[in-house]
């Protein structure tokens, strides 16, 4: 079967791997349909996230079951399913205290990072990290179940109000999500700011917005501006430390590297709390039912569809340039998935 491989940094080939087999009675093969690019594959590419050499990279997926160990209960051949990429152990000491994102085998278990991912004809998981997909519902929604349930996670532990003045930083898919979420809890308006104008563009272009959100192209910070800010970039703390209110929260979603300066004090005087959030953390079920009701509107943010082939074009439109080896705001896509 054909496979996307990661090998370095900017070394991205289609090679051939031979197709998963069951060796476990609860194990399933799932065909893939639907594979959407993650920002952590654009940094794995670029290097700026690690990953196993060799692996087969990609873990938003959606497709039907094909082949079914002894032992994986009511699923059969033929099901449409949604794949939760983030193996747990159930019984490690983080899993056992509710940290399952941060399950102590995740080193070696994670989708697409350490352990071959869904980039691929066929993936190979078990019963208890697959969840149905609606018959109407297309694969493509269903592959944005897990970036969604990653942002239910972090929107759970911010505890938001409808009446946070909330800025969102960034308008690609996370912060699109974020946007979606944030309305499912009563938040009606609110800023994002997105730097790119082919993104703004096209958050135009397909009425991705509603209610009284509005889009901006530079986050100029004021002081005691938002009581919510969302950072998808992970480079805007100190500016989003100069726009939050007394007593406001400030999530950090982004896996950029770089580093920053803020002054701790402000931290504790003015009651400040900035929340870190990575994966999902007992939200994959939430984001699947969400998706199911058909009622998200996912096909604004799904702009661009492409084969398997066409990997390194669909990299170039997301600003991730195999031949140049650059990142760039120079994005023609929202989110963008891979057909198979």
């Amino acid at each position: 079967m054909r496979a996307i491989v990661y090998h370095n940094p900017w070394d991205i080939r289609i090679e051939d791997r031979e197709e998963p087999t069951i060796s476990s009675p609860d194990e399933v093969i799932v065909a893939i349909r639907a594979t959407g690019i993650c920002g952590t594959d654009l940094s794995i590419v670029s290097g700026e996230y690690t990953a196993r050499p060799r692996v087969i990279i990609g873990h938003e997926s959606a497709g039907v079951i094909v082949e079914t160990g002894a032992g994986a209960g009511k699923w059969k051949a033929g099901d449409r399913v949604i794949i939760d990429p983030t193996y747990f152990c159930g019984e490690c000491s983080h899993c056992r205290k509710g940290l399952r994102n941060h399950c102590l085998e995740k080193a070696t278990t994670e989708a697409g990072v350490s352990i071959d991912g869904t980039f691929t004809k066929y993936f190979k998981t078990t019963s208890r990290f697959i969840y149905p997909l609606n018959e109407e519902i297309p694969f493509e929604q269903g592959a944005m179940a897990e970036p969604l349930s990653c942002v239910l996670t972090a929107v759970k532990k911010l505890a938001v109000t409808p009446f946070m003045r909330t800025a969102i930083l960034g308008g690609g898919p996370i912060g699109l999500l974020f946007y979606t979420a944030l309305a499912q809890h009563g938040i009606k308006n609110g800023i994002i700011y997105e730097a790119s104008e082919n993104r703004i563009k096209l958050i135009e272009e397909h009425n991705v917005l509603a209610d009284n959100w509005t889009l901006e192209p530079e986050f100029i910070p004021q002081k005691n501006q938002f009581d919510l800010i969302i950072d998808t970039t992970g480079s805007l703390l100190e500016k989003s430390m100069q726009a939050i209110a007394d007593g406001g929260k400030i999530s950090m979603m982004g896996l950029r590297n770089n580093q920053q300066t803020i002054n701790p004090r402000e931290i504790a005087d003015r009651s400040i709390s900035i929340i870190g959030s990575i994966d999902s953390q007992d939200t994959f079920k939430h984001a699947v039912d969400l998706i199911n009701s058909g009622s998200l509107g996912l096909e604004k943010i799904i702009t661009n569809q492409y084969s398997l082939n066409d990997f390194g074009i669909a990299l170039k439109h997301l600003g991730c340039n195999l031949e140049t080896q650059r990142r760039s705001n120079d994005i023609s896509s929202l989110k963008s998935i891979i057909q198979l």
